[in-house]
């Protein structure tokens, strides 16, 4: 975005803010057991012009009842015999030829990602199922194989894997709008050697991911408590797939059982690969942290099959849900700007939502825009014919090209100001996410922005 020269009131207001600023707080499977699964006589694509929401109902609640919990502890046993297997030992690439033969199995398209990072290398395994979409987006999602030197892994990560295997069997039967990859990621347990290098070669290639689904340590649950709750950790533009997985975990709650907490964002894991390069991921983690974590306990005789079968389930909703997306535009193709009054009395601003592809697709958004005093961090008080304010709006609009709010001959106190408006999609622009903050001051019966565009 360009930065028009500001003009000399904007700059004589910024020092003045600048001045007095300084008085305020700083801003500052093996493969005998998959035939489990009941197998379907053909693809069920879901119509991307005319989708049927009872059809798609259908499709996802048949998908989550083809979770078989013995086939997932079947999956975790045979990585648990391998024994511990930290990257770059013969035991973590026999668990990932394992994991290679068992999704071809699948009839799916895989391939062994090597990667040399740190001096460290190891594979990443990657299997993909090809949507229908022409505008090749993706969806990921992932756990990753490698484990501790002390580690069998069951749990830390062999419940993520079991998940990413048993999700591949079952949605490989079913055609998506975006591709998904099923990928296994190895030298999360040194830094997330693999899961960096395989986000730097998405990025030098230009890749549509629209969000990255990773699992890592979900199968320990040990009260109820534990086992009816999973968290879901994400940052602020990725929380549109935290409100898919809560919704899954409301509709199909009878069949799933979890409900869905969400954290603040975390770092550590697999996901945080995709969000340092700007793509959208999220991570689901157990709600009770296991106590073997990195210890030579952490066996499948410690874990909760019944509590990964249901994590499983939400695994399997939400990523059919997301895939099913056809999303031409990305939050790159939206834009806000925001302007304030100069020298104009009343006080007014103007807030532009501009679609820069509004031949190819609108936008389903919703637009939240608040101005708060940066004192108090209250919404600012404006006077309306007569009649106060706050200044908090929600609107949810189809935009075309561009859409704006202006804010005319309104009355307000002198104070110093935050105005911070996020865009969020709604229905089939849910990965839509843009937001825009700026501070500024309203004096003498004008508001001033910086910076202001």
């Amino acid at each position: 975005m360009k930065h028009k020269k500001p003009k000399i009131q904007s700059v004589i207001c910024f020092i003045i803010i600048c001045q007095l600023l300084g008085t305020t707080q700083s801003l500052s499977t093996p493969p005998e057991m998959l035939q489990s699964y009941p197998r379907m006589q053909s693809y069920k694509p879901w119509d991307i012009n005319t989708p049927s929401m009872t059809n798609e109902i259908s499709d996802i609640l048949q998908m989550i009842n083809q979770v078989n919990a013995s086939i997932l502890e079947a999956f975790i046993q045979k990585i648990q015999d391998f024994g511990p297997h930290p990257t770059g030992s013969d035991a973590c690439d026999a668990v990932g030829k394992y994991l290679y033969d068992t999704l071809n199995s699948f009839q799916l398209s895989v391939r062994y990602d090597p990667w040399k990072y740190k001096l460290k290398s190891g594979n990443n395994i990657e299997a993909t199922l090809q949507g229908m979409d022409s505008s090749n987006s993706t969806i990921v999602i992932s756990a990753h194989y490698d484990s501790v030197s002390i580690s069998p892994g069951a749990n830390d990560d062999g419940s993520g894997v079991a998940i990413v295997l048993a999700t591949a069997s079952i949605m490989s039967q079913y055609r998506f709008n975006s591709s998904i990859r099923f990928v296994l990621f190895s030298g999360e347990e040194q830094g997330l050697f693999g899961s960096h290098e395989y986000v730097q070669d998405a990025v030098r290639n230009g890749e549509h991911i629209l969000g990255n689904l990773n699992l890592d340590g979900v199968g320990y649950a040990m009260t109820s408590e534990d086992g009816n709750k999973i968290h879901h950790i994400s940052n602020n533009q990725s929380a549109w797939m935290v409100d898919i997985s809560s919704t899954i975990a409301s509709q199909y709650h009878e069949v799933i059982g979890l409900q869905v907490i969400r954290l603040p964002y975390i770092s550590f894991g697999d996901h945080d690969s995709f969000v340092q390069n700007n793509y959208d991921a999220s991570d689901f983690w157990e709600y009770s942290l296991t106590p073997y974590y990195h210890t030579s306990e952490d066996i499948l005789e410690q874990m909760n099959m019944t509590y990964l079968t249901k994590v499983c389930k939400l695994a399997v909703g939400t990523l059919a849900t997301m895939a099913s997306f056809h999303p031409h535009l990305t939050r790159n193709d939206m834009q806000i700007s925001l302007k304030g009054s100069a020298l104009s009395y009343p006080a007014q601003f103007r807030v532009r939502v501009e679609n820069k592809k509004s031949p190819l697709e609108s936008a389903n958004v919703t637009i939240n825009i608040q101005m708060r005093n940066l004192r108090t961090n209250q919404y600012v008080i404006m006077e309306m014919n007569s009649n106060t304010l706050p200044c908090n709006w929600t609107f949810t609009k189809e935009i075309k090209s561009f859409w704006e709010f202006k804010i005319l001959g309104r009355r307000y106190a002198s104070q110093f100001i935050s105005l911070n408006v996020i865009m969020k999609g709604i229905n089939d622009d849910y990965p839509l996410y843009t937001a825009q903050s700026t501070i500024g001051v309203i004096v003498g019966g004008s508001v001033f922005l910086i910076p202001k565009y």
